[in-house]
């Protein structure tokens, strides 16, 4: 038989090592919680770096083919017949040589139209992508001009409307 100090003892280790057990478990519920709420968050923020990305992507081709067209374009006007200084959300130009499958003389227009950038009717931006500014500030529009002209687009994607990029780009004409 035990006496009453070996039983007591005996409670007390086993007691112990139920509240060590217990401690143990929470501690380590409080580092999976921290953990956890950092992997969420780490994803978070990749979705959205994803989507400006791709966002910013879009834009830049589109920035790229405008600038593109407008160093070998002249008569630069934000309406078919404008006046400059201009500032609207449509740009025309008239090509001074053949570009791809342009040719010399070619009136060209880019137009913001129901959140979609267009290039003489056709859509440049995919239907995820909802361009929502569009900002042409011409002040010359002729080469010898030598002035730049000033393109903005702000877009927002249809899928994640709480990602917004900017992107912004300038030109001058050649000389020819």
């Amino acid at each position: 038989m035990q006496s009453r100090e070996q039983q007591n003892t005996e409670n007390t280790t086993k007691g112990s090592f139920l509240l060590e057990l217990l401690l143990a478990f929470a501690l380590i519920s409080v580092a999976l919680t921290v953990v956890v709420d950092a992997f969420i968050s780490s994803q978070r923020s990749y979705r959205v770096i994803a989507a400006e990305g791709a966002l910013t992507k879009t834009l830049t081709v589109v920035l790229e083919n405008m600038t593109r067209e407008a160093r070998v374009s002249e008569l630069f006007r934000c309406t078919t017949a404008g006046t400059v200084p201009c500032v609207g959300t449509a740009f025309h130009m008239t090509h001074i040589e053949g570009l791809n499958a342009q040719g010399a003389g070619e009136d060209v227009s880019y137009e913001l139209a129901g959140g979609v950038m267009q290039k003489n009717g056709l859509a440049l931006t995919p239907p995820s992508v909802t361009v929502t500014d569009f900002d042409v500030r011409i002040i010359g529009t002729r080469p010898t001009d030598q002035i730049q002209a000033l393109i903005t687009l702000t877009a927002s994607s249809a899928d994640r409307p709480d990602v917004k990029v900017h992107v912004q780009t300038s030109f001058t004409e050649r000389l020819y």
